[in-house]
């Protein structure tokens, strides 16, 4: 982050640079994989499987008469906004077929497209579902569905990589810095510390589905501090990734998290 490390030495920081650019270039999007709903209006939701950059979403709703529907549709990328909001959008089968505990007829399985679904995610935990189905407009606001708790409490081996920009001094902007090493996280009453080789972040611990945010402050060992957040935290039983964004006095910066589990 910033002036964090003592900037390593200027050709490596240059070739550094210029790998992460490249990388950027075929960086793969937000997992939105999870179960979404509306707090306000239970009963209704909706499925997102994600392999890449595609999405199948199935869709568990009534129709006029109050009765289960099955809608599906396979989301592809459209567009990002201006204010960085992603949308995605595809067309909306009803899809029918076999009754349940009779032997399967294939030729009893039937697709009808019945309009189009779009899904604008402001971020990685919040979007916006536009969709028509035999004529019916529906627009609803959605959000990850949390129904368990995830800790992202552990011993983990990996690090992170932030790059600069927006800085005060436009010559500081594409710097590149990693701190990797052991990392350790812990986690009271909803406010997480993350301990890196040679910083240390904390702050409010927020679940949302399968991912984790904190959003909060750091500090490193050569006195570099400011504001930061960690966003898309995906904790598995081999280890978690994550983004980031932050900013100190001079300098914005974003960047990736990551780490392998320690084994106990």
């Amino acid at each position: 982050m910033k002036s964090r490390l003592v900037r390593l030495l200027k050709s490596s920081l240059f070739a550094m640079a210029v790998g992460a650019s490249s990388l950027a270039a075929a960086a793969l999007p937000t997992n939105y994989s999870d179960l979404w709903w509306n707090a306000d209006e239970p009963g209704w939701g909706l499925n997102i499987s994600q392999q890449s950059d595609a999405l199948f979403s199935t869709f568990f709703v009534y129709d006029a008469g109050g009765q289960a529907v099955w809608y599906s549709v396979t989301l592809a990328f459209q567009s990002t906004g201006a204010n960085g909001a992603v949308t995605y959008g595809g067309d909306l089968f009803e899809t029918s077929g076999p009754a349940q505990g009779t032997p399967y007829n294939p030729a009893l399985l039937k697709y009808r497209t019945v309009g189009t679904a779009t899904i604008e995610f402001g971020d990685d935990a919040h979007g916006l579902l536009r969709y028509t189905a035999d004529g019916v407009v529906v627009t609803r606001a959605i959000t990850r569905q949390t129904f368990a708790a995830i800790s992202p409490v552990g011993a983990f081996y990996g690090g992170t990589s932030d790059v600069t920009f927006n800085c005060k001094n436009a010559a500081n902007n594409g710097l590149v810095t990693i701190d990797r090493g052991a990392l350790d996280i812990t986690l009271v009453d909803n406010f997480a510390v993350i301990h890196a080789p040679t910083c240390f972040y904390e702050g409010d611990w927020t679940q949302h589905g399968q991912v984790g945010s904190l959003d909060g402050r750091y500090e490193c060992t050569n006195g570099a501090q400011g504001a930061v957040k960690f966003s898309s935290l995906r904790f598995e039983k081999g280890g978690f990734a994550g983004n980031y964004t932050g900013r100190d006095s001079s300098c914005e910066f974003r960047g990736n998290i990551g780490g392998m589990r320690l084994a106990p």
